[in-house]
C-alpha cells in the first residue's frame, strides 16, 4: 500500500460541506420580518436574489412609514412623558406631521440608500444601488414594530411618572425611544453588508453606529428651535 500525499488528496472547500439554504419565495412579509430578528442577512440575500419590483421596495417604505408613525403618535400623543416633550415637542399640525414623514422619511431613505452605495462601492463593496435599496428599505420596515415596541415601554414608564418621579428624568425615559434606533442601525448594517458582500458585519455597524450618534445630538439640540422657527409646535 502507497500512503496518499497531501498533493493526492482531493480539496474540500467549506461551501462543499454547507447545506444550501432554504428558498424564502412564497414567505410572507411577516413570517419574512420574524426570520430577519435571528438571520437579518440571509433574508436580505434573498430579497435581493428576487430582484424586487420599485413598487414592491416602496411599499416596504410606506408601511414601515405607517409602522412608524404609530410610534411616533404613542412616544408624543397618546402619553407622552415629560423629558420627551421638552426634547421632542409635539407638533401643533398632525397633518402636517404625517405628511412629513410619509415624504420627508421617504425622500430621505432613497437619498441615504445612494450614498451608503456610494461610499461602500469606494471601499470595495459589490453591490448596486438597487441592492443597497433593498437591504436599507427592508431594515426600515423590520426595525420599525421595534419602535412601537419602545414607545409602548415609554408610554408605560409615563403613566408611572406620578407614582414613581424617576420615571419622569431623562436617564430612564430616553433608553425606549432609542430602542428602535438601535434596532435600525443593527438591522441596517447587517443588510448593508450582505447587500456588498462584506464578510463582517461588525465594522459597518461600528460606522453607522457613530453617524447615529452625531445625527442624534444634532437632533436634540436644534430639533426644537427648527420645528418652533417653521411654527410646527403647539
Amino acid at each position: 500500500m502507497t500512503s496518499e500525499t497531501a498533493d493526492d488528496l482531493p480539496d474540500v472547500h467549506l461551501e462543499d460541506v454547507q447545506q444550501p439554504l432554504e428558498p424564502l419565495t412564497g414567505m410572507s412579509v411577516w413570517a419574512r420580518m420574524r426570520l430577519s430578528y435571528s438571520d437579518m442577512r440571509r433574508t436580505t440575500r434573498a430579497l435581493i436574489e428576487e430582484a424586487p419590483s420599485e413598487a414592491r421596495l416602496l411599499f416596504f417604505v410606506l408601511l414601515s412609514d405607517v409602522i412608524f408613525f404609530l410610534s411616533f403618535g404613542v412616544r408624543l400623543i397618546v402619553s407622552p412623558s415629560q423629558a420627551i416633550s421638552e426634547i421632542m415637542p409635539v407638533p401643533a399640525q398632525l397633518g402636517t406631521a404625517l405628511l412629513g414623514i410619509f415624504l420627508l422619511r421617504t425622500v430621505t431613505l432613497y437619498l441615504f440608500s445612494a450614498v451608503v452605495c456610494g461610499i461602500c462601492r469606494a471601499v470595495g463593496g459589490s453591490g448596486t444601488w438597487r441592492d443597497t435599496r433593498a437591504a436599507i428599505f427592508w431594515a426600515s420596515l423590520v426595525a420599525a414594530p421595534v419602535g412601537v415596541l419602545g414607545a409602548i415601554i415609554g408610554a408605560a414608564f409615563s403613566n408611572l411618572e406620578q407614582t414613581i418621579p424617576a420615571f419622569a428624568s431623562p436617564t430612564v425615559a430616553l433608553p425606549p425611544v432609542l430602542i428602535g434606533v438601535v434596532a435600525f442601525v443593527f438591522f441596517l448594517s447587517a443588510g448593508v453588508a450582505e447587500a456588498h458582500r462584506f464578510a463582517r458585519t461588525s465594522p459597518v455597524f461600528i460606522i453607522f453606529s457613530v453617524f447615529t450618534i452625531l445625527v442624534l445630538v444634532a437632533g436634540f439640540v436644534l430639533g426644537p428651535a427648527i420645528m418652533d422657527s417653521l411654527g410646527l409646535t403647539a
